[in-house]
C-alpha cells in the first residue's frame, strides 16, 4: 500500500477513536447517538479519500506465454522396396521325384511272402528325356529279379509308373532295397542321377 494510503486510513481511524472518546466522555451517554458519531465519521473520512487509493491497483493481466512456431518437421519418405518379381530357384535340367510308392514304408511281410512294387516317377527338370535313360537297382537286399528298367522319354512334367514283382527277404527286421533314376547317356560326365526310389518293408 502507498504512502498516502496509509496516513488516510490512520487518520481515519484516529478521528474515529476521538469521536467515540469524546461521546463517552460525556455524562449523558447515549450509545446510538456515540455509534451514529462513529459511522458518520467513518463515512466523512473515507469520502474524503480520493477514489484512485480506494482501487485496489490492478493486477497486470497474465500475458501468455508466446508459443514458439514449431519447426517444420521433415517429412520421411516412405521407403518402399522394388517391386521386382522373385524368381524361382534355377530348376536343374534333369530331375525327377517319385509321387506315388507301395508298399507304403514299414510295411509288415513275413519271409518271402511276394508283393508288387510300384513307383510314379515324375520329370522335374527342364529338359526332356530323349532316351538312354534308366531306372537301376543301387543297393540292399535284392526283391526283384530285374536290376535294371530303361524309362521312356519323357517331357518335362511328364510322369510314368514303374511296377516289379517283389518277394520279401528271408532275414527278418527292416530290410530297405534303393533304385536309382540315371541318365541320359553313357558318357560318364552326361550321367544324371536325378532320384533315388526306394522300397522298406519290415520282415516278420
Amino acid at each position: 500500500m502507498k504512502q498516502s494510503k496509509k496516513r488516510i486510513l490512520s487518520l481515519a481511524i484516529a478521528t474515529t477513536f476521538w469521536v467515540i472518546a469524546c461521546g463517552i466522555g460525556q455524562p449523558n451517554n447515549n450509545s446510538e447517538e456515540a455509534e451514529k458519531l462513529v459511522v458518520t465519521s467513518v463515512a466523512q473520512t473515507l469520502t474524503a479519500i480520493p477514489t484512485d487509493t480506494l482501487v485496489p491497483t490492478e493486477m497486470p493481466s497474465a500475458t501468455p506465454t508466446e508459443i514458439p512456431a514449431t519447426s517444420q518437421i521433415p517429412t520421411i519418405p516412405t521407403i518402399v522396396p522394388p517391386t521386382s518379381t522373385l524368381t524361382e530357384a534355377a530348376k536343374p535340367d534333369y530331375a525327377c521325384n517319385i509321387i506315388d510308392q507301395r508298399p507304403f514304408d514299414d510295411t509288415s511281410f513275413r519271409p518271402g511272402d511276394s508283393f508288387d512294387i510300384k513307383w510314379t516317377i515324375v520329370n522335374t527338370g527342364t529338359r526332356k528325356w530323349e532316351g538312354e535313360t534308366y531306372l537301376k537297382y543301387q543297393n540292399g537286399p535284392e526283391m526283384t529279379e530285374k536290376v535294371e528298367i530303361e524309362l521312356p522319354q519323357l517331357k518335362p512334367g511328364g510322369e510314368y509308373d514303374v511296377i516289379l514283382d517283389a518277394n520279401a527277404p528271408s532275414e527278418e527286421g527292416m530290410q530297405v532295397m534303393v533304385w536309382a533314376v540315371v541318365g541320359p547317356g553313357v558318357v560318364e560326365d552326361s550321367i544324371y542321377w536325378m532320384c533315388y526310389p526306394y522300397v522298406r518293408i519290415i520282415v516278420k
